[in-house]
């Protein structure tokens, strides 16, 4: 009889603990936003930025961030992925390895409408960043209307932004830039107060 009491409150006891971490809210890290060329050279550990681009991403897994990933990064990424692959299966298996990887979470954006786009262009394309190719000023905007962090190894999106926006880090081997920026991205993080889960 004994043993059976034990039994049950020890059954209690975990589904007790249980019930407590899912009402748990968790603490989650900055907004990332991985940009096209970050995330095909962390796909591809043969390209030249792939081991500057592994340590950075090592570097956010236990920080939890919120990893902001336009659709219109998401399209890039798998077009470039089923032009390599030559595969339009392969390619949807290594972007959903991936996501399904991700340590944070996955935060898509917005999904702007025509008079969103058309808002964007009045009130940024003024500013220097209206040289863009018109995808990467979407996904450069979504970047700046959320103040996400943005990483990149685009060097002409990088000098266009960064004269305007300041939380844009380049993360390139072959760049002077990158100890200087991995280094302000750092000091960024780690300044940057967390939020939590809504």
């Amino acid at each position: 009889m004994t043993s059976i009491k034990k039994k049950n409150i020890k059954k209690r006891r975990k589904g007790s603990t249980a019930g407590q971490l899912t009402v748990k809210k968790t603490e989650v890290g900055p907004t990332v936003l991985l940009e096209s060329s970050f995330i095909l050279a962390l796909l591809d550990p043969r390209d030249s930025n792939y081991k500057s681009v592994k340590s950075v991403f090592g570097f956010l897994e236990p920080h939890k961030c919120r990893f902001h990933i336009p659709a219109y990064v998401f399209i890039e990424v798998v077009s470039k992925l089923i032009q390599k692959e030559k595969k339009v299966s392969t390619a949807i298996k290594t972007i959903d390895k991936f996501l399904n990887e991700l340590h944070g979470i996955l935060f898509l954006g917005s999904n702007p409408s025509i008079e969103d786009i058309m808002n964007r262009y009045r009130g940024l394309a003024r500013k220097r960043i209206r040289f863009l190719q018109s995808n990467d000023f979407i996904i450069a905007t979504e970047g700046i209307f959320y103040k996400s962090l943005i990483l990149t190894c685009d060097a002409g999106m990088y000098e266009k932004v960064k004269k305007y926006y300041p939380d844009i880090y380049f993360v390139a081997t072959n760049s002077k830039k990158y100890k200087d920026d991995i280094s302000k991205f750092a000091g960024r993080l780690f300044g940057a107060p967390t939020k939590k889960q809504k």
